[in-house]
């Protein structure tokens, strides 16, 4: 499939990859664990910062629950509260002297209204500075009732519209405090939180700062767009908060209004409020955003540093291929007289230095072919000359046999004829492997001429397998075989031999042996038997050359195997693989 591209875009393709991709890579996964690393610390960190927050919260609280517990536990309040307000007029001089030396005692600076009611709900002192409806009154009483035995929280609007937060507290009879005998609530000005302590603390840009009840309504912020006394704009921040606090997690991400925030909290079971933080992720991920355009960049200028080291590289590499690519064309069309020019002792210029070379051998072959086409025109002319003289001695030796039958000599009509078949079969087929049945033919030819010669002297005998006719062997291992039987078997006293041919399956092995009962031979002499007779055979092949043809043939299990012993005969044995004819 990649080669489908040239090699100066794959080499161009593999630096990018190389080169960019581990950069993507590092660079994502630093920038990764950068923001991890800050997220985690800034959790930490605005935590304690909240933990601070609402430490100075419940400071500044106590001088305002310290006032709560003075009215409540003021005995003027006490026996009053206790006795019943429709039972008995109230002395207002005694109340207003019992209230003014409370406020001697205590009286924070953001406290915008006091009013203290029986426990049915019946007024029975307030300031007056500013004054609440009915219904933020009842609002009030629920979120103490609610939030007992600890003090309520509650956000309200004076009638004035001014942001108050209501400290409420039941109040007790001392003698028993079980029984509940009325309602203290001190109206604190929504600037003691939003501004004072909330505003006065920076988490980073766009941060937001908050408390909510417990119903999850917000009693005061430090950014004046969030709107007080009601749930949050997103209502699944208070949800999650809720989630998280079973889970024991104070800080978590969520998305608040579209946007990611990085969330923390801290609860304040006794006051029952929520302290909340809300940091944008635009903010956290500022300084993680310049490292990611200043590492895009630094990306861009590799990817052109890298770019112009290929092209470079490439260049040296396919500008040589290039070259090649000529010269190949050019030696297509059959321009041998140019060379490729390159002396650079790298892969390429070794590469071309090989193909001159080669060049240089095919134009020496190419020279070799032409002398060797004109040489084989030649032969060819010689050949044709040459066919002349076989078919002049077989006609000659036909002539002669038919004069010999003529003339009544049947031996000498029987010699030629043997003759002129041995010769034709050595002359005019060419096969180099010939049937088992092929093979005997010229055995008895051979033997027929022999008998010319030796007169009666030897004897043949055949005991062939007719079914191994059809095998194939190599030619003329028989011959050789046999005449070195008649040449070394006949004794000095020309005493007659007997020469047995046995053609043998074993197995899947074809056993062919020559035997006769001649003078015999010692074979612990390390001596080839028929070589001092070479010059006396018809053929000129020892029987050392039919073994070597054997082995050659079939490997060097098999052979020619003689055994031989003085004044009884010899054995010659001939073992190849069966292989019969397709």
């Amino acid at each position: 499939m990649l080669r489908q591209f040239k090699i100066q875009h794959r080499l161009i393709g593999t630096f990018l990859v190389v080169s960019i991709l581990p950069i993507l890579f590092l660079g994502y996964y630093s920038y990764q664990l950068y923001s991890e690393s800050i997220n985690d610390k800034l959790s930490k960190s605005t935590y304690q910062a909240l933990t601070l927050v609402n430490k100075n919260l419940l400071a500044e609280l106590q001088n305002y629950q310290y006032l709560c517990g003075s009215i409540s536990t003021n005995n003027f309040v006490q026996e009053s509260l206790s006795k019943g307000l429709e039972h008995q007029p109230i002395n207002e001089t005694a109340k207003e002297d019992a209230m003014d030396a409370i406020f001697r005692t205590i009286f924070p600076s953001h406290v915008v209204n006091v009013s203290i009611f029986d426990a049915n709900h019946r007024l029975f002192y307030e300031l007056g500075f500013e004054t609440v409806d009915n219904h933020s009154l009842e609002k009030a009483m629920h979120d103490v009732d609610a939030n007992a035995p600890y003090d309520g929280l509650t956000y309200v609007k004076t009638i004035r519209s001014l942001d108050t937060v209501v400290l409420g507290r039941k109040i007790h009879a001392i003698d028993d405090s079980t029984v509940p005998i009325g309602y203290a609530f001190i109206f604190i000005s929504g600037d003691l939180f939003s501004r004072n302590i909330l505003s006065s603390v920076n988490l980073g840009t766009g941060s937001k700062l908050m408390i909510m009840g417990r119903d999850g309504s917000v009693l005061s912020a430090n950014d004046e767009e969030i709107p007080l006394g009601g749930p949050y704009a997103d209502p699944d921040l208070f949800q999650q908060i809720k989630e998280h606090q079973q889970k024991d997690i104070n800080s978590f991400s969520l998305q608040v209004n579209n946007a990611g925030q990085q969330v923390s909290y801290i609860y304040n079971e006794q006051i029952g409020w929520y302290l909340i933080s809300m940091m944008p992720f635009s903010y956290i991920n500022s300084e993680t955003s310049k490292i990611t355009v200043s590492m895009t960049i630094i990306m861009i200028l590799m990817a052109i540093t890298c770019i112009i080291i290929i092209s470079f590289m490439s260049s040296s590499i396919v500008k040589p291929i290039k070259k090649i690519i000529s010269f190949c064309n050019q030696i297509s069309t059959g321009n041998f007289s140019n060379r490729i020019k390159d002396d650079q002792e790298d892969e390429m210029g070794i590469l071309s230095y090989k193909i001159n070379m080669m060049v240089d051998e095919i134009e020496h072959l190419m020279h070799n072919q032409r002398l060797d086409q004109k040489r084989k025109r030649e032969l060819e002319l010689q050949m044709l000359q040459s066919q002349i003289n076989p078919h002049f001695l077989f006609n000659t030796l036909n002539t002669l046999r038919w004069l010999a039958i003529i003339n009544h000599v049947p031996v000498l009509s029987n010699g030629i004829s043997s003759l002129s078949e041995l010769l034709r079969s050595t002359i005019l087929d060419r096969d180099e492997q010939i049937t088992i049945r092929q093979e005997i033919e010229n055995l008895s030819n051979y033997f027929e001429i022999q008998k010319i010669r030796y007169a009666d002297s030897f004897q043949v005998e055949y005991d062939i397998d007719e079914e191994l006719l059809d095998c194939l062997i190599p030619k003329f291992i028989l011959q050789p075989v046999a005449e070195n039987a008649i040449i070394h078997g006949l004794s000095e006293h020309s005493k007659a031999i007997e020469i047995k041919i046995k053609v043998q399956q074993k197995d899947d092995l074809i056993c062919i042996e020559i035997i006769d009962n001649g003078k015999g031979f010692d074979t612990s002499v390390v001596q080839d038997p028929d070589t001092a007779a070479n010059n006396k055979k018809l053929s000129g092949i020892g029987i050392t050359n039919v073994d070597e043809r054997i082995k050659l043939y079939y490997g060097e299990n098999y052979g020619l195997f003689i055994t031989s012993v003085i004044g009884e005969g010899t054995c010659c044995k001939i073992i190849i693989p069966t292989h019969k004819t397709p």
